[in-house]
C-alpha cells in the first residue's frame, strides 16, 4: 500500500456567489495532472472557467428527489 495520498484536481475559486463560481485553472496544476497520467482529454486546460452551480437538477427536474411523489 502506498504511502501517497490521493488527490482531486486541484483549483482555484476565484469566485462564488452561491449560483455562480469562477474557478481558476493553473498551469502548474495542468501540468502536474498531465504528468500522474490523466488524459489531456479528461483535463480542464490553464485559464478561467465560469460554471453555474446545480445546473443538473434545473435541466432534470424529473429527478429532483424532494419533489413529493405522486399516488
Amino acid at each position: 500500500m502506498s504511502d501517497e495520498k490521493a488527490e482531486g484536481f486541484i483549483f482555484t475559486v476565484v469566485e462564488d456567489d452561491g449560483e455562480n463560481v469562477t474557478i481558476e485553472v493553473s498551469q502548474e496544476d495542468y501540468l502536474r495532472e498531465k504528468t500522474a497520467g490523466v488524459d489531456e482529454e479528461s483535463l480542464l486546460k490553464p485559464g478561467r472557467y465560469k460554471m453555474k452551480r446545480g445546473g443538473f437538477l434545473t435541466r432534470h427536474p424529473e429527478l429532483n428527489i424532494n419533489q413529493k411523489k405522486r399516488a
